[in-house]
């Protein structure tokens, strides 16, 4: 740790608690430890032009905007694609009930090995407070399956995704040729303007260990082991 920074933060907190306030806000928007529908700089997607797989589905206002742009674009250039929004901003809790149904599965499977569990989770699935879905700036789009992107609507999408989608500022995290991270995700796409100060700031409280007091799932006690190599192996058109 960092202890002048500590120090410092911890004296500024002491002198001004709305320092300290904001502070612990930040921290827990980063980890997603908060409700989007509640949140003033989310959009339920649902009152854009956007097509979503189910109700409640929220991004941050700039990323609607801008997804909305997107997709006016490729309506226009593919009048026949079929483009819709799955998955989008997920909470801390969200992300812990997937983390821990998966945990419970592979527990026999690995016989209680519990770093071989973790990391057959981390092939598709964050733990919790490391996904960048809880940023409001990434979403899952149509199928949740690499195939469904080789060929008809699939391949027609992610291949004009490919070429124009960081026009609108967005890019795909989870992209081939990474050595480190997670699986290949043709439908995970992230608002990199926006996501790329996140991470950045993500990082800079994990390495002064701010998180600790935040965080408890199965197996947290690979957070500090795991969770800054997945944060941070992304694409480089991301960062």
């Amino acid at each position: 740790m960092n202890y002048l920074y500590l120090i410092i933060i911890l004296l500024i907190s002491f002198f001004n608690p709305l320092f300290a306030e904001n502070s612990a806000n930040k921290i827990k928007f980063l980890l997603g430890q908060f409700k989007p529908e509640k949140h003033s700089e989310f959009v339920n997607l649902k009152q854009s032009i956007i097509p979503v797989a189910r109700d409640n589905l929220y991004l941050k206002k700039e990323v609607v905007e801008q997804l909305e742009k997107l997709y006016k674009q490729l309506k226009h250039d593919i009048p026949d694609a079929k483009f819709w929004i799955t998955s989008a901003t997920r909470s801390y809790w969200h992300q812990k009930q997937i983390w821990e149904k998966k945990w419970e599965k592979y527990k026999k499977l690995y016989k209680h090995n519990n770093q071989k569990i973790a990391q057959k989770i981390l092939e598709y699935s964050s733990m919790p407070g490391t996904s960048r879905h809880h940023w409001g700036t990434d979403f899952d789009i149509n199928i949740l399956q690499n195939d469904y992107y080789n060929k008809d609507n699939g391949k027609k999408i992610y291949e004009w995704l490919k070429k124009n989608a960081m026009k609108y500022g967005f890019c795909m995290p989870y992209n081939e040729g990474r050595l480190q991270g997670y699986q290949l995700e043709k439908w995970h796409w992230s608002y990199y303007k926006l996501a790329k100060q996140y991470q950045k700031e993500w990082n800079q409280y994990f390495k002064n260990n701010y998180f600790d007091i935040y965080i408890d799932f199965k197996g947290k006690e690979f957070f500090k082991k795991y969770a800054y190599i997945y944060v941070n192996s992304i694409n480089e058109e991301c960062k």
